[in-house]
C-alpha cells in the first residue's frame, strides 16, 4: 500500500479501499433500494460512501452515505439497475464494489386522477394495470317533524355513507377507455310544514360510483340510503330512522368491498339523537389483499348523525358526515367528506305553528384511479 509523501504539510494517502461486503435489495410497492455494507479495515479510512445506480437505459441515481445501512430513493419503477458502492475521502472516490447486478425495481402505482365528477381515461402507452378506490355518495339526512300545541316534532335520521370498493392489478390495454361514474349526493329531506299537515320527507339515496372497462362494470359502490323523516307532533313526534350504508361489488380478483355506515337515529321525546359512524379503521382497507397506500385518507368516510327532538334538551347526533342539528327547527349538517351522509334536521319545539328543520344533503362520491 502506497503512503506517498508529504505535500504542503498533508500526507498524500492512497484512495479508500472498497467495502469488503455490500448488498442492495428492494421490495414490492416501493422504488427505493435498501443498501448495506461492511467497511474495509484495510488502507485509509473513508469519510463517507458513494452509492451509484445505473440503469440499462442510462439513467443514474447517486447518494452519499455516512451509515452502513440505509435506504436510497429515486430509482425508476420497472427499470433494471447495476448498483455499486465506493469509499471516499479527501483524496477522492476509491474503486467500486458491486452491490447488485441486474436489480429489477418494482413497478409501482402512481395517481392518475381523483374524479369528483364523471369522466374517462384513455390508457396511456406503457400502462398495463390499474388500481382504484370507488366510493359511493352519501345519503341525505331526513327532515324533522313540525309541531303544534300537542307536542314537539321528532328529529330526522342521518343519512348512510356510501360503500367503498378497492382493487388493484387489473390488466388494461393502451388506447382503451376506462369510464368513470361518480355518484351524486343524496338530497336533503324537507322539514315538517305544520300548515300543510306536517308533511316531511326522508333524505335521498346517494348515487352509485363505478368503473367500467370494455363494456363491463368492474367495480361498483352504491350510495348510502337517506335518513328517515321525523314525525309531526300530532303523531307523537316519532324519530327518523338512520339510513343504511351502501353495498359494493367487484369482479376483480382480490378486490376489497366495504359496506357503508348506517346513519344515526333522530331524537325522540325521551332520548338523544344517535351518532353516525366514522370509518376510522384502516385494517379493512390496507390490511388485506395488499391493497396498500392507495386511499389518501382512511377516516374521511362516515354517516350522518340524527337530529334532536324539538323539546328534548340533549345534544344532536354527530357523525362522520354532517351532524344533526342541536337547535330546534334547524337543518342538519351537509356531508363534508367523500361518501359522508348528511345529518338529520332537528324537530320543532312544542307549540302552535312550528316547522321542523330540514336534513342535510349527503356528499358526492369519488373515484381515485391509479396506473402503472
Amino acid at each position: 500500500m502506497a503512503t506517498g509523501n508529504i505535500k504542503g504539510g498533508k500526507r498524500n494517502y492512497a484512495k479508500v479501499t472498497p467495502p469488503s461486503t455490500s448488498t442492495a435489495t428492494t421490495s414490492a410497492d416501493t422504488t427505493s433500494v435498501n443498501v448495506s455494507f461492511t467497511a474495509s479495515t484495510l488502507g485509509p479510512a473513508a469519510t463517507s460512501y458513494l452509492v451509484t445506480g445505473t440503469s440499462t437505459t442510462g439513467a443514474t441515481v447517486s447518494a452519499t452515505l455516512t451509515t452502513s445501512s440505509t435506504t436510497v430513493a429515486g430509482f425508476q419503477g420497472g427499470a433494471t439497475y447495476n448498483v455499486n458502492i465506493s469509499g471516499q475521502n479527501y483524496n477522492g472516490v476509491g474503486s467500486a464494489f458491486a452491490a447488485a447486478t441486474g436489480l429489477v425495481i418494482p413497478s409501482v402505482y402512481v395517481l392518475q386522477s381523483a374524479y369528483n365528477t364523471n369522466g374517462t381515461y384513455t390508457v396511456a402507452s406503457g400502462v398495463t394495470e390499474i388500481a382504484a378506490y370507488v366510493v359511493g355518495a352519501g345519503g341525505g339526512g331526513g327532515g324533522s317533524g313540525g309541531a303544534n300545541n300537542a307536542g314537539s316534532g321528532g328529529g330526522g335520521g342521518g343519512g348512510g355513507s356510501g360503500a367503498i370498493a378497492g382493487f388493484k392489478d387489473f390488466s388494461v390495454t393502451a388506447g382503451q377507455t376506462v369510464t368513470i361514474t361518480v355518484g351524486t349526493a343524496g338530497t336533503a329531506g324537507n322539514g315538517g310544514d305544520w300548515a300543510n299537515g306536517g308533511s316531511t320527507s326522508s333524505g335521498g339515496t346517494g348515487g352509485l360510483s363505478k368503473i367500467t372497462y370494455g363494456g363491463t362494470d368492474i367495480a361498483t359502490a352504491n350510495g348510502g340510503v337517506g335518513g328517515g323523516n321525523g314525525g309531526f307532533a300530532i303523531n307523537s313526534g316519532t324519530q327518523g330512522t338512520g339510513g343504511s350504508g351502501g353495498t359494493a361489488t367487484s369482479n376483480v380478483a382480490g378486490a376489497i368491498t366495504i359496506t357503508g355506515m348506517t346513519g344515526g337515529v333522530g331524537g325522540s321525546p325521551n332520548a338523544n339523537a344517535n351518532v353516525g359512524v366514522v370509518q376510522s379503521s384502516n385494517t379493512n382497507i390496507t390490511g388485506a389483499n395488499n391493497v396498500t397506500a392507495i386511499l389518501p385518507s382512511n377516516t374521511a368516510y362516515g354517516s350522518g348523525g340524527g337530529g334532536r327532538n324539538g323539546n328534548f334538551p340533549g345534544a344532536a347526533g354527530a357523525g362522520g358526515g354532517g351532524s344533526g342539528a342541536a337547535s330546534r327547527s334547524v337543518a342538519g349538517g351537509t356531508g363534508t367528506d367523500a361518501a359522508a351522509g348528511g345529518g338529520g334536521g332537528t324537530g320543532a319545539a312544542q307549540g302552535s305553528g312550528q316547522n321542523g328543520g330540514g336534513g342535510g344533503a349527503g356528499f358526492a362520491g369519488q373515484v381515485i384511479l391509479y396506473i402503472k
